[in-house]
């Protein structure tokens, strides 16, 4: 699987990681500004991972 990543599904996959990161530390922490900050960013970092597995085919 790690093979067979393209140069750009690295990066999706840490800004992905990322965004998920805020929104649990959110979560956790009753800060809603990380919420708003993670979230965004996981929803662009699951699609840009999409297109970028896609491409890959």
């Amino acid at each position: 699987m790690a093979g067979g990543q393209s140069g750009n599904e690295g990066v999706w996959r840490v800004l992905t990681g990322v965004g998920a990161l805020c929104v649990g530390i959110g979560l956790i922490a009753g800060a809603p500004f990380l919420n708003l900050l993670g979230a965004p960013l996981v929803i662009v970092g699951v699609i840009g991972l999409t297109a970028a597995r896609r491409k890959a085919r």
